[in-house]
């Protein structure tokens, strides 16, 4: 893809001793703004409100107050110029635009065909691009989903219209998206564990899995099976969560409880992706 489609015109041309603060009059109204810059006819570069801004009085009160008017008004065009003009040819793609920027110190480049300028390309302008490449790629909504759930007393609990799983099973085929269901395994009690072998101790870690996994299936519809996932984990509950959503790139974390619950804002504030409580 070449920058034909998205380079655009100037929005005006200044010259080289032209006074900052009228430059800044000019742009105050348009962040995107773009003006070329001339010396003696021939445009040596771009200038841009990001420029104007870095080159004229401070910002900060605290600084500002001390920078005389006289010798403000006195910047030209020139103070204001980030080193050499980049130029690019019509056929550069927008690869080569955005390295091209980036190894110099200009916020936006000439583009020109043969001799003759025919518009200019900003950073600004790569950025929309990069945007709407992006959401062409990965169009909104959720692509992947994880949903915390505990084995329920009975069948009924976890099929309940409002339960954690239900919930998550809804959001995933209304976007389509792959469910991953967790359940973390808390660790046997210290005193349980003290009294076991390793050997007895592994067997009933694989048991207790086996028997969780099931229970999980169980839950599943049959309908949804394709595009679920079911997860175990053993330990803190929280490390369980927060690591499943890391490895799965969870775009929504579904869980029961109560909102205000230690677990819930463990869980909440550090989690890489929304939390909903169901």
């Amino acid at each position: 893809m070449s920058i034909k489609t998205f380079i655009r015109s100037p929005d005006g041309t200044l010259d080289i001793g032209d006074s900052l603060i009228d430059a800044t009059s000019l742009m105050r109204f348009d962040r995107r703004a773009c003006f070329l810059v001339r010396d003696r006819g021939t445009v040596i570069g771009l200038l841009t409100p990001a420029d104007v801004r870095a080159a004229g009085p401070s910002l900060l009160p605290t600084l500002g107050r001390y920078e005389h008017s006289s010798c403000t008004a006195r910047l030209t065009v020139a103070n204001a110029l980030r080193g050499n003009a980049i130029v690019v040819s019509l056929e550069a793609t927008p690869v080569d635009v955005a390295r091209a920027l980036r190894a110099g110190s200009q916020r936006g480049a000439i583009v020109t065909d043969g001799p003759d300028v025919v518009g200019v390309v900003t950073v600004d302008d790569l950025l929309g691009a990069a945007i709407e490449h992006l959401e062409h790629d990965t169009p909104p909504g959720l692509a992947r989903v994880l949903v915390a759930a505990s084995l329920p007393p009975s069948q009924d609990a976890v099929r309940a219209p409002r339960s954690a799983l239900q919930v998550a099973l809804a959001i995933a085929r209304v976007h389509e998206a792959r469910l991953t269901v967790l359940h973390v395994m808390r660790g046997l009690s210290a005193r349980v564990a003290a009294g076991m072998s390793a050997g007895v101790d592994a067997d009933v870690h694989r048991w207790r899995l086996a028997a969780a996994r099931a229970s999980l299936a169980r839950l599943v519809p049959e309908a949804g099976a394709a595009a679920v996932r079911i997860a175990i984990r053993a330990g803190s509950v929280v490390d369980g969560v927060l690591a499943a959503a890391e490895g799965t790139r969870a775009d929504l974390i579904v869980m029961g409880g109560r909102p205000g619950s230690p677990l819930v804002r463990a869980i909440t504030r550090r989690a890489p992706c929304p939390v909903l409580v169901a």
